[in-house]
């Protein structure tokens, strides 16, 4: 069964067989039910866990290490972690936003994230990237979580395509980015779109639920990639009894009309399409105690 319903300028599909719902601004509809099996031989990463799309050549890959995460590329940025007697981790509830950097990167301060070359979005059009040609821009991140404590119906996030979420650098437009969500306290799905810090465009809460994930382990993977008609996809995934059966839970595609203030950091169109690459991923989270494990981040091999 497929129900349509408006928001904002978009066509809202739920499939209810499966719970998945699309969101294509530019009204059109979308196949969710393709076999990525079909299309790409599936393998396992270094934790045993399925990568959905295969990495690509000379791409750009981070995993977290259990043993010793400060490894020139993952920042805790302040958040309270330390390692369980399991080889996972803790993070004490704050506001909590993770990073991890490119190999080539490797880690990037503040300092040198707000002096960029350029923040001008039609100008990072061109040029495809914040910081270097290898920055990440087609990704697979993966993570499992265990929320333990929450204030309210937070999310946890995958912020992909930012440099530096500040309003005190170049008006805020360092904080171009998308969002992957999985709420904590229903197990729903939303994406987000920073146009710049701070001014999101936020799709409701799917239909999709995969009921509390309070107290147990839950995969989650965010996935963006640019498509060859300048538009963009979002894909969410979730492995929601942690043993390694991924399905399809969400996905967006942004044809350049998803947004109303673009124009701030000099786009040519109020909505267009985050289309460049950055040197960082965040993991983000607001008032959350919870465990993780088995985080990674790859430059992946986009479907054609």
């Amino acid at each position: 069964m497929i129900t349509g319903s408006r928001y904002r300028n978009a066509l809202v599909f739920t499939m209810t067989s499966i719970g998945i719902l699309s969101i294509c601004f530019s009204i059109a509809y979308v196949d969710i039910n393709s076999d990525l099996g079909a299309t790409f031989e599936i393998n396992n990463d270094k934790f045993g866990v399925s990568e959905l799309y295969p990495t690509a050549n000379n791409g750009e890959t981070w995993f977290f290490n259990s043993s010793h995460p400060m490894d020139g590329q993952f920042d805790p940025n302040k958040a309270n972690i330390s390692r369980n007697s399991d080889g996972s981790w803790h993070v004490e509830p704050g506001i909590t936003r993770m990073l991890a950097f490119t190999k080539s990167s490797g880690y990037l301060s503040d300092a040198i994230r707000s002096n960029l070359t350029t923040y001008n979005y039609s100008q990072l059009s061109q040029i495809g990237y914040w910081y270097k040609p290898s920055d990440w821009k087609n990704v697979e991140i993966t993570g499992y979580f265990k929320p333990l404590t929450t204030e309210g119906y937070n999310d946890i996030s995958l912020v992909s395509r930012s440099v530096r979420h500040s309003t005190n650098v170049n008006d805020g437009c360092g904080g171009s980015s998308y969002h992957n969500n999985i709420g904590i306290g229903n197990g729903t799905f939303r994406f987000k779109k920073e146009m710049w810090h701070v001014d999101y465009m936020i799709t409701p809460y799917y239909n999709t639920s995969i009921g509390s994930i309070m107290n147990k382990w839950t995969g989650f993977k965010g996935i963006i990639y640019n498509l060859a008609n300048n538009s963009l996809k979002l894909e969410s995934y979730v492995d929601k009894d942690a043993n390694n059966k991924w399905i399809k839970v969400a996905e967006l595609v942004d044809n350049g009309n998803w947004g109303n203030d673009m124009m701030h950091c000099g786009a040519r169109t109020e909505g267009v399409v985050i289309s460049w690459g950055s040197p960082m991923i965040i993991f983000k989270s607001d008032f959350v105690t919870y465990d993780f494990k088995n985080l990674s981040i790859r430059e992946i091999i986009p479907p054609k």
